[in-house]
């Protein structure tokens, strides 16, 4: 069987349920019954790490607008107490994709993917700093496992109409660092981006129009 999958990313707030959601319909109605996965926040050998990091104050949570918001600040941190992090995140990443999103996916012709390993990608970059994540190797070493096998869609949408329609977000101080981190990996690794900064129709014709050119 060839599987394929859709996998849906982008920044918290830039309405990637609210089309994960038309998706569904739209390939169900086309015929499919797609499989669905949501895949973030996966630590398992991170676990030990981020524990410290609990008690040195550096992984807190603060409320925000009655949300409740987790932060990793590990910036400052050497750049060996870094690669510790990233690692051990590129071993947890590739344990839930594999797991969670690959081997589930053999069993179908279609999965549908809100967020995945690029998304924890993103995060480790927020959470270190590190510019270089960004750029080869490591996309490859996060999502080597489904590169061959998905079409990654970047839902784009605008920090400041973010900000406006999510008002807890106006407190996430790296929502513009993950917004031009997403853009450089849509542009360097051949994504499709879809303008979300217009009405949901005009954003699910032109998803229609991408379903018809890719084959679904």
């Amino acid at each position: 069987m060839n599987s394929r999958i859709i996998t849906i990313t982008g920044i918290d707030g830039s309405g990637k349920t609210t089309l994960v959601d038309w998706l569904k319909t739209e390939l169900i109605r086309r015929g499919y019954a797609p499989g669905f996965v949501w895949s973030r926040f996966n630590n398992y050998v991170s676990l030990p790490f981020l524990a410290i990091m609990r008690l040195t104050g550096h992984n807190y949570y603060h409320v925000n607008e009655g949300v409740l918001m987790g932060y990793h600040d590990f910036r400052s941190f050497p750049v060996l107490v870094k690669a510790i992090f990233v690692g051990a995140q590129i071993i947890d990443v590739n344990i839930a994709t594999a797991f969670k999103i690959n081997i589930p996916s053999r069993k179908q012709p279609l999965t549908l993917c809100e967020r995945g390993p690029w998304d924890t990608l993103v995060d480790v970059y927020a959470d270190t700093g590190l510019e270089s994540l960004l750029d080869k190797p490591y996309p490859g070493l996060f999502s080597g496992q489904l590169e061959s096998m998905s079409d990654v869609i970047l839902i784009d949408r605008a920090p400041d109409r973010i900000e406006g329609s999510r008002a807890e977000l106006q407190h996430d101080r790296s929502l513009r660092q993950r917004y031009h981190a997403y853009r450089h990996l849509a542009n360097s690794q051949g994504w499709t981006v879809l303008d979300n900064n217009r009405t949901i129709d005009e954003a699910t014709a032109d998803l229609a129009d991408w379903l018809d050119a890719a084959g679904y």
